[in-house]
């Protein structure tokens, strides 16, 4: 993306900057505003080209929770049609009763609105779910939508910072939610 925006990369500002939001991500990073719109398409274009890997223990985690009977959705700022296509690389369409993707809400993350909106279409309220996420970002905003937050290392975040966010519960692995269904 950013030789196409020829523009200069570091990967230490790449990961010190990092946000799930993307046009605080660019701002941070330096993207002029008037080429956010082409970030975003080159983005989208060079993802399309990657193959996702799975998070260890992430396809047992779902299936666990799956067999448990309990609701389970995803929140990503991720653009819906990437997230879909992944989706369905992942043969994980049928595991999530709810996906709720960037475009969904207006606000971004920290802000609780995604997870609000998959709350309501799940029919749960926050005192009974939990949000897992890798960045600090996850954290705030699943603070900030009262349900319990566990953070998981290994992402964008460090996990220093993660601590500093205050989860709820810090995990190494995706294989600890295993332990928690």
């Amino acid at each position: 993306m950013f030789t196409g925006l020829r523009l200069p990369f570091d990967e230490s500002a790449y990961v010190q900057h990092y946000s799930p939001n993307w046009y605080l991500f660019y701002e941070r990073l330096g993207v002029p505003r008037d080429r956010w719109d082409e970030a975003d398409r080159l983005w989208l274009q060079h993802y399309a080209q990657e193959t996702p890997r799975e998070r260890p223990g992430a396809s047992e985690a779902l299936r666990l929770i799956r067999a448990s009977h309990r609701a389970l959705g995803l929140v990503t700022s991720g653009d819906r049609s990437r997230v879909v296509h992944d989706l369905e690389r992942m043969n994980w369409t049928a595991l999530f009763d709810v996906v709720v993707c960037g475009g969904d809400v207006i606000e971004r993350k920290p802000h609780p609105a995604a997870v609000n909106h998959a709350l309501r279409q799940l029919e749960q309220v926050p005192s009974e779910a939990a949000y897992v996420g890798d960045t600090i970002e996850d954290v705030e905003m699943g603070k900030a939508a009262g349900v319990m937050t566990i953070a998981t290392t290994g992402g964008f975040s460090s996990r220093e910072a993660l601590e500093r966010a205050g989860p709820d519960r810090i995990i190494e692995s995706l294989k600890e939610l295993a332990d928690l269904t």
